[in-house]
């Protein structure tokens, strides 16, 4: 039996004994949606008034006994639920990770070196976020803080993270020591195999399998300050748009990359939700899902599935993102699987997308 125990520190203090619930999501719900970081919402008891001091950028770091790595993040709102009954007072902590930030803020130009820390990279970065009302507290250098300079440069290096944020087929990874940018978010092995057998991977307790048809976009359009914007269409029974934003600077290159999504888009492929929890679970693939948690959007899982009047399939997904649920006694987790096929483009060893010298991209 692999049962989690979630541990939570605010500042220099420990709330896990007093936590009641904490949820945290990250990535997306969808390969349609942006993704907008990684938050996390704690519900402690307040009966005494022990979250009475927390403020707004204090530093929340998430743990537990099976993963090597913790999650950072920093405080972005407090609300407390003082209730008439007696020592029914909680609080409601919510907090959001440091790269999530930049995906809202401008940042001013300065060069981050001379640190292996990610956290801290990420807070040099944020040294100079534009302050919004409510401003954040004053400069001081604490990993999960953002600080705030009066410059400010919508064109600088802030804008440009925003931007690759926005953009298909890139993302960022922490690993707990680095943070990488990709543009194919999509790694050639799988991380982990979902299964009903526990000795061979995560058992899970249920999943709903997903074809799109015409509940999914069929109109592509992306949008370049360079190149414009360019259109195509899949076939499809209803007009849904999609709309992205791109990097490119030619028109061709984009409109080959506005092609490829209408195609992939007009493809039946699965979409899948699968949803497991930590009771009766081998500790170790357990374990490689609470190590990868921080980084584990868009890297690819292989499913084992029976579906309903049919034999075993084995299918390899790439994670769009999910939540995690803890309560006392229990942890449950869902993730977002997205066919591989979507990130098959700028694949190196792709053979129909990553093939080089050749003209599949308009090039």
């Amino acid at each position: 039996m692999a049962r989690i125990n979630w541990t939570t520190t605010i500042g220099a203090t420990s709330f896990t004994s007093i936590t009641q619930s904490l949820t945290f999501n990250f990535g997306r719900q969808s390969y349609f949606d942006t993704p907008a970081g990684t938050s996390c919402t704690l519900t402690v008891r307040n009966n005494t008034g022990q979250a009475a001091a927390i403020n707004e950028g204090d530093q929340i770091v998430i743990g537990n006994q099976y993963s090597a790595y913790s999650m950072y993040f920093y405080v972005v709102e407090v609300t407390y639920q003082d209730e008439i009954a007696a020592n029914a007072d909680t609080a409601t902590i919510t907090g959001i990770d440091a790269l999530g930030m930049l995906s809202l803020f401008y940042v001013n130009d300065d060069p981050i070196i001379g640190t292996n820390n990610a956290i801290r990279q990420a807070i040099k970065l944020a040294n100079e976020v534009y302050p919004f009302v409510p401003p954040y507290p004053p400069p001081v250098e604490v990993d999960g803080r953002a600080t705030v300079s009066d410059a400010f440069d919508p064109t600088t290096i802030g804008q440009r993270v925003v931007d690759l944020l926005l953009t298909e087929n890139s993302t960022y990874y922490y690993d707990g020591a680095t943070i990488e940018f990709r543009t194919s978010a999509a790694p050639s092995s799988s991380l982990v195999s979902f299964t009903q057998n526990a000795a061979v991977g995560v058992v899970y307790d249920g999943l709903t399998r997903k074809y799109p048809n015409a509940n999914f976009p069929n109109v592509v359009n992306l949008t370049s300050t360079v190149a414009g914007t360019t259109q195509a269409v899949a076939t499809g029974n209803y007009e849904r748009n999609y709309n992205r934003q791109v990097l490119f600077n030619t028109v061709a290159q984009q409109q080959a990359q506005t092609n490829y999504y209408a195609n992939v888009l007009s493809v039946e492929s699965l979409y899948m939700d699968i949803r497991f929890n930590d009771s009766a679970q081998n500790p170790i693939p357990i374990t490689s899902v609470l190590d990868q948690l921080p980084s584990i959007s868009g890297k690819t899982v292989s499913v084992n599935y029976t579906p309903p009047g049919g034999s075993s399939t084995t299918t390899t997904f790439v994670v769009e993102g999910g939540n995690v649920n803890a309560l006392p006694g229990r942890t449950e987790f869902n993730l977002y699987l997205s066919p591989t096929i979507v990130y098959d483009l700028f694949t190196l060893n792709s053979s129909t997308f990553g093939v080089l010298n050749t003209n599949r991209l308009g090039w």
